[in-house]
């Protein structure tokens, strides 16, 4: 794993639209101050498609000061690692199921009513 200082727009489109609607807009706010010492967002590099696993709310934050570039911990894997790392991040960060993580996740999928 590297860290290094990754262009936003390298990262999957899909993943962050499809997210957008559903980040806390207090985490967004906490980013906002806090994004210099807040630990590298987590993207996978499947096949050269960078897929955000973790830092949804750090990227936004980002975007929101004007910021073209992210801190990001950078991974080869497939899509279905990083959606593991997604889970099990999320269960630890969280304290909730897999089954409500997989919710979650889903939910994204779906048009925002």
């Amino acid at each position: 794993m590297v860290t290094v200082d990754l262009p936003i727009s390298r990262l999957a489109e899909d993943s962050l639209e499809r997210s957008r609607p559903y980040l806390d807009p207090d985490r967004v706010s906490y980013y906002l101050q806090h994004l210099d010492e807040s630990l590298p967002v987590v993207v996978f590099d499947v096949e050269g498609v960078l897929l955000l696993a973790d830092g949804h709310h750090r990227v936004a934050a980002a975007q929101k000061l004007g910021r073209t570039r992210v801190k990001a911990e950078l991974r080869k894997g497939q899509r279905g690692e990083a959606l593991q790392f997604a889970i099990d991040h999320a269960k630890e960060q969280r304290g909730i199921s897999t089954e409500q993580v997989l919710d979650a996740i889903a939910g994204r999928g779906r048009p925002v009513q």
